[in-house]
């Protein structure tokens, strides 16, 4: 795998030494709870858990208690932290496109009103003003709750669709995350084209064929896993299904609160994380370049030190991000539109 540019590393430096200023302004000292860890697919959500863990463990934030979205029990968290701060992981779902994610978010900050309350970056975008009203409402109540955005259009956002929240600027998470480095030999006519396949898709990469850019062979495809990370991925969801039965009677019964009861889906979330991980690598590892539409997947190429053409989302994350900041690393080249795409992959790989 490509080794990173000395400017890269410089710049990557600086990124992560504003992000840890910023996490240790707002997280108080000793333990905290992780919430809506993932588990699921989506490989970017797992970049961010892995920089999160990595920042907390930077500043010596031990995470005492973690749960996914579903098993999540309020009592349970009480019992494992008993004082500390609540985080919410960061990412792409603030707002009413992946209402569940924000419902999980609201309920949450009902439930532990004398909690300190960190929601990690996000981006914001709210297609109905009742559900920004909603929000605001819920999380302008808690006394003690920060919302930590990723760009610049969410902070302008937030100050029109949330303005009884407290706001702060702070970069995205995932890139807290230290890349393996594999031997993996290159394929001089493999171009990675790793192209959404969701509400958010608006690029048109989806829809490219094998022969997209001429002297290219352009393995299309989205985040996935496969062999020994798709069976570990699989067995893990076995374990955090049943976590998600006892949460659910935990909550309907009213249980007592258990410190221990999270730990086993907790760890298998950890496996469920670590091989999207290793997925995602694969997908790059070997690739004369790539192609993406999904925000993480410039983050990862970055990361991995891999020259890659970056595409938009449905609401402008990816370029906000790349504007902000991403956008400074030197293996990032942003297009408009597919046309552009295209033109840009066959001239850094084609000749």
């Amino acid at each position: 795998m490509p080794m990173l540019r000395p400017e890269d590393s410089a710049q990557l430096a600086r990124l992560r030494a504003t992000t840890a200023r910023t996490l240790a302004a707002v997280i108080r000292p000793g333990p905290v709870a992780l919430l809506d860890v993932p588990n699921q697919r989506n490989v970017g959500d797992s970049l961010i858990w892995a920089g999160t863990l990595a920042y907390l463990r930077r500043l010596g934030r031990p995470v005492r208690y973690a749960a996914d979205l579903r098993g999540y029990v309020a009592a349970d968290l009480r019992a494992a932290v008993p004082s500390g701060t609540v985080l919410l992981r960061g990412g792409g779902d603030l707002g009413d496109l992946w209402p569940g994610h924000q419902d999980h978010r609201e309920r949450v900050v009902r439930d532990l009103p004398d909690y300190p309350v960190v929601q990690l970056p996000q981006s914001v975008w709210f297609g109905s003003a009742a559900r920004a009203a909603q929000a605001d409402r819920v999380l302008g109540a808690h006394p003690d709750l920060t919302l930590l955005l990723r760009d610049t259009p969410s902070l302008v956002r937030a100050a029109e669709q949330l303005p009884g929240v407290r706001t702060a600027f702070c970069p995205d998470l995932a890139l807290g995350w230290e890349p393996p480095r594999l031997d993996v030999p290159g394929d001089a006519r493999r171009l990675l084209v790793l192209a959404r396949d969701d509400k958010e898709h608006a690029s048109g990469l989806r829809a490219v064929d094998p022969s997209w850019v001429p002297g290219l062979h352009a393995d299309r495809t989205d985040w996935h896993a496969r062999g020994s990370a798709a069976w570990r991925r699989r067995v893990a969801r076995l374990v955090t299904g049943v976590g998600h039965q006892r949460a659910r009677v935990a909550r309907r019964a009213v249980l007592p609160g258990s410190r221990l009861a999270h730990r086993a889906p907790a760890a298998a979330l950890g496996v469920i994380n670590r091989a999207g991980i290793d997925a995602g690598v694969r997908l790059f590892a070997g690739a004369r370049g790539a192609v993406v539409d999904r925000l993480h997947a410039h983050v990862m190429a970055a990361l991995l030190g891999i020259e890659h053409v970056v595409l938009d989302n449905s609401y402008g994350k990816v370029r906000a991000v790349h504007d902000d900041y991403t956008g400074t690393l030197t293996t990032a080249h942003l297009a408009a539109d597919l046309d552009e795409a295209r033109e840009l992959a066959a001239r850094l790989w084609a000749a």
